[in-house]
């Protein structure tokens, strides 16, 4: 029997945890049943981009992938009139690969600054159709193409003119019901920089290291303006300019979503789930009356 690629039919009913395992399992078996499932880089560049590799990178973006699940539910995502699914700052297609259980490949994208990336996941078997963007450039797409959007540990990297860019963007190209789920440093990031040890052996702890005597005013920043940032910068495509580390408060989240039509329906900060802060935004729709969660995100921005 000729092997042929995973597809969306092929995942129909199948649980989430079932899902991760084959993906695991993918790791050292690629193809599977006869169905070819996508490819990794190495383990280097792997680590390089979200700090673990192979079965570990999966169960890390398996437990997003069930909070995105859980959004998914929602009764106005169901009714939303978006079709696609958007995997905003792909990297290798570590979260993006999870959603074929949910959308068929044809109408999945993913975007990243990264050239390289992109034509990875483009000759990786990967679902759906890979194109590179560039900072301060509006998206290739329609308003509201996407009914879902999600975005990994992406705005916990943009100075704040790129923050707001970014959402505001994003939010144009998401249908009215449908849902923004990425995530987002909370203000205990500026902690752990704080408490980092003088030796630390850890690469990226040493790096943060530096800017521990910035603290009172980046503590400042967090408390007037709603966000803080590093300007550690990482590698190519990511000057210090347009990348580092941020820290938000959740009101800043709610008040820069608001002019566009988002709201946060949904935000964790508990690191025995996720080190970073979980978000979900939803796009209202302009003809719906406002719900409990529209007047939470009015009390969040001073409009209540």
């Amino acid at each position: 029997m000729t092997a042929r690629l995973l597809a969306h039919e092929d995942l129909r009913g199948l649980a989430p945890e079932v899902w991760l395992a084959r993906l695991k399992r993918s790791v050292a078996e690629r193809a599977q049943s006869g169905l070819v499932y996508p490819d990794f880089p190495s383990a280097e560049i792997q680590r390089q981009f979200v700090g673990s590799a192979y079965e570990d990178a999966l169960d890390e973006a398996g437990k997003f992938y069930a909070f995105a699940q859980e959004a998914m539910s929602d009764r106005a995502y169901k009714a939303s009139p978006g079709q696609g699914y958007l995997d905003f700052g792909c990297g290798w297609g570590r979260i993006g690969r999870f959603f074929l259980r949910d959308f068929d490949a044809q109408d999945m994208v993913g975007v990243d600054i990264d050239p390289g990336m992109v034509e990875f996941c483009a000759n990786a078997n990967l679902p759906g159709r890979f194109e590179t963007i560039a900072n301060g450039q509006p998206l290739p797409f329609a308003d509201g193409s996407f009914r879902l959007i999600t975005a990994y540990s992406v705005f916990t990297h943009l100075p704040p003119p790129l923050f707001r860019a970014w959402l505001a963007e994003l939010l144009r190209v998401l249908a009215p019901g449908g849902q923004l789920v990425f995530t987002v440093e909370p203000p205990r990031f500026l902690d752990m920089v704080e408490a980092i040890a003088p030796d630390a052996d850890n690469a990226w702890m040493a790096a943060l290291s530096v800017f521990k005597d910035r603290l009172p005013q980046l503590r400042a920043d967090l408390a007037n303006e709603g966000i803080a940032y590093l300007p550690s910068g990482g590698g190519d495509y990511r000057e210090p300019d347009v990348y580092g580390e941020t820290a938000v408060t959740a009101r800043f989240v709610a008040k820069e979503a608001a002019p566009h039509g988002g709201e946060v329906v949904r935000y964790i900060d508990d690191p025995a789930q996720f080190w970073q802060a979980a978000v979900v935004i939803r796009k209202r729709d302009p003809n719906a009356k406002p719900g409990f969660f529209a007047r939470l995100t009015a009390w969040m921005t001073g409009k209540a």
